[in-house]
């Protein structure tokens, strides 16, 4: 007894076996490793196409970064410059302060000094004629009325030079 025997049933289920394969391939395994292929060649297409995405990423981010930097240093050189013009606007100011305080001063100086003027003229005044008064009260008794007017006369004359 051999194990295997070639017979009629034997041949006809290696024809069947043999069709069932070439409709297999034909119609299921051509078509799945087509399908196959394809989702292949689409992951792979979709990796480069994710690797220049990544790449691009990467130079959008450089490039960002790189503006980033030139806004900031922008930003501060306009607060830099913000800063000195503030600082010299101050210095301006405290400068016309000054100029000002120094003119308000001077004019205070003049004004105590012409009023101080025209108080000593006053008191000049009245102190001459506290004199005159005083005089005509000691005069009084011992001169005559022409006596008085030409000694009074002469003290207005003495005071005027």
């Amino acid at each position: 007894m051999d194990m295997f025997e070639i017979n009629l049933t034997s041949v006809i289920q290696l024809m069947s076996f043999l069709l069932l394969l070439y409709v297999l391939k034909v119609f299921l395994y051509d078509k799945y490793f087509q399908v196959m292929d394809e989702r292949k060649e689409k992951i792979e297409g979709e990796i480069k196409k994710a690797e220049q995405l990544r790449k691009e990423a990467e130079e959008l981010k450089l490039q960002s970064q790189e503006e980033l930097r030139k806004l900031r240093e922008n930003a501060d050189s306009i607060i830099n410059k913000a800063k000195e013009e503030a600082e010299k606007i101050v210095q301006d100011a405290k400068k016309k302060a000054e100029f000002e305080g120094e003119k308000i001063i001077t004019a205070a100086r003049e004004e105590i000094k012409r009023e101080k003027e025209e108080m000593l003229k006053e008191v000049e005044q009245k102190v001459g004629e506290v004199a005159v008064v005083l005089a005509m009260k000691i005069l009084k008794g011992t001169l005559d009325e022409k006596a008085k007017r030409e000694y009074l006369i002469k003290m207005l004359k003495e005071k005027e030079k």
